[in-house]
């Protein structure tokens, strides 16, 4: 008994040694968020038509498209590209039961990019060279500004990680001794502009307005600090 006594007091010392020797470390996050001016835009733009048969709701459908491709690439454009091309079956389900074929519809979807100020002017014209879906729009910001909007964020967050570890440390009598660990996150924050129904096939003779606004530029440090 009194050998098994004597191994767990040694047992116990030794976790007690080691604990103590352990670093002793505060983990805090710093957070920032950083406006941008959005000064580019991305339009999705659309062509639909239905008809009786495939070949037919097809060939209207090319027909409107080349008239709305040619009149976007005399436009000063940044891009232009083709991105979705569908043929779809249109049933009808009869009370006797089963389906039949009521018709095909078929569309065709551009997407443009632009500077913000030719976005309104894009969407009017576009209607009236053949379009008649607009599916989406996003605000972007350019490279430039995006790179320095992401390097001040990550100052600012850093900044107010280290500010919140010294005033924890200073109110607990504590002192800072080093950094453990440095994370860095940031991420770009852009909403799409809400798209209505009816603008599917609104009439382009008033102007469309697009306010531009911002962007944000949000950062995210994690600091892990031993005292």
């Amino acid at each position: 008994m009194k050998k098994i006594l004597f191994g767990c007091i040694l047992l116990f010392a030794s976790v007690t040694s080691a604990f103590s020797e352990q670093e002793k470390v505060l983990i805090v996050s710093g957070f920032s968020k950083v406006a941008v001016p959005a000064e580019l835009v991305e339009i999705r733009i659309g062509v639909e038509t239905e008809s009786k048969t495939a070949e037919e709701a097809h060939e209207k459908t090319s027909s409107k498209t080349d008239s709305l491709v040619k009149y976007l690439k005399k436009q000063s454009l940044l891009s232009l590209q083709t991105e979705a091309i569908r043929l779809q079956t249109i049933y009808e389900y009869p009370k006797s039961g089963g389906r039949q074929i009521k018709g095909y519809v078929a569309s065709n979807t551009v997407l443009i990019r632009a500077k913000v100020e030719y976005a309104g002017k894009l969407i009017d014209e576009s209607i009236q060279n053949g379009a008649n879906q607009i599916i989406g729009i996003r605000l972007q910001a350019t490279d430039a500004n995006l790179e320095k909007a992401s390097q001040e964020a990550l100052q600012l967050a850093a900044k107010d990680a280290r500010k919140k570890a010294d005033i924890i440390l200073s109110a607990l009598g504590l002192k800072f001794k080093d950094f453990v660990e440095i994370r860095a996150d940031f991420q770009e924050i852009s909403e799409p502009l809400p798209v209505m129904d009816g603008f599917q096939t609104m009439s382009a003779k008033s102007a469309t307005p697009i306010e531009a606004g911002n962007l944000f530029r949000e950062a995210k440090i994690l600091l892990k600090v031993s005292y």
